[in-house]
């Protein structure tokens, strides 16, 4: 199938397309969803961008991929959310706790109160839905299909926890199945209109490097995955530094489409897996 770009048709339609508002979903960092835009107006992340976000294992990627989860679904968006290390019930538990600003430890136990258990329900009143798979998906084709059947029933968000856990049945090599789903996979979202938000590792050697801000090179996947990507958002963990209860680094936007680049302060709390922006008056807090 081909069309021509200079028809009358196709500048009709384009012209109609170009009036449209950008739709755009909220990302829970206030900087981030500012550079979403070369104007700085821009409200998050939009409809039809591959977003890769890429961090050593352990340093917080998932936990920040949730808050953009439940950004998303406090905007009234819908999402589908595949992880293929956390079961359903594991999801739900960190989300009630970030709904709820309650002690994950105690959600995890069971011991909580009817006040917070009232106040989890009240917080998820009304939400739009969070897909979860009911099983751990392990296959590209198992992937394929979750997302298509969330598609059908409304859903424009996604996020894939994470990229290298995809089998494609290519034994081979994981290098060449990665690149496989990156491609098919933003291919899809452009053409459906669909947000997907694409989790990483960094490769062997950007991994063991704790000298040096990550770039976007490092990526597992190489050039295909930063090419493929609007976004890409990098943990720096040359950067991170973690006390009992918080953890601090910064987000790199090693690439950026459509805006420009910067580096965002941002800081876990692990009591309730909440992520947050830094405050400009705290610099003196953050690792340099």
């Amino acid at each position: 199938m081909k069309q021509d770009i200079l028809a009358p048709d196709f500048l009709k339609k384009y012209e109609t397309k170009q009036q449209e508002e950008i739709v755009s979903v909220p990302t829970g960092l206030p900087t981030l969803n500012r550079i979403c835009r070369d104007d700085g107006g821009g409200g998050g992340f939009a409809q039809g961008w591959f977003i890769t976000m890429a961090g050593n294992p352990g340093f917080g990627k998932s936990a920040l991929a949730l808050n953009m989860a439940s950004a998303a679904l406090n905007h009234g968006t819908s999402v589908g959310y595949i992880s293929l290390e956390m079961s359903a019930q594991q999801l739900a538990t960190r989300l009630y706790a970030l709904h709820t600003n309650s002690k994950i430890s105690k959600l995890e136990r069971g011991s909580f109160s009817e006040l917070v258990w009232t106040d989890a329900k009240r917080a998820i009143e009304g939400s739009p839905p969070l897909w979860v798979p009911e099983k751990l998906l392990s296959t590209w084709q198992s992937v394929v299909d979750y997302c298509k059947s969330c598609y059908d029933d409304g859903c424009r968000y996604f996020i894939l926890d994470y990229l290298q856990l995809v089998n494609t049945g290519d034994e081979d090599a994981i290098y060449r199945a990665t690149q496989r789903i990156v491609t098919e996979l933003r291919a899809w979202g452009v053409d459906n209109q669909c947000t997907i938000v694409c989790l990483s590792q960094f490769n062997r050697t950007t991994s063991g490097n704790y000298d040096s801000t990550p770039r976007s090179q490092g990526l597992f996947g190489g050039m295909i995955l930063e090419a493929s990507s609007d976004l890409c958002l990098l943990l720096d963990h040359s950067r991170y530094e973690r006390d009992m209860n918080t953890a601090r680094t910064f987000l790199v936007t090693a690439k950026n489409r459509h805006g420009p680049t910067v580096e965002i302060p941002i800081e876990w709390d692990y009591r309730t897996l909440s992520v947050r922006e830094a405050d400009p008056d705290e610099e003196n807090l953050w690792p340099k």
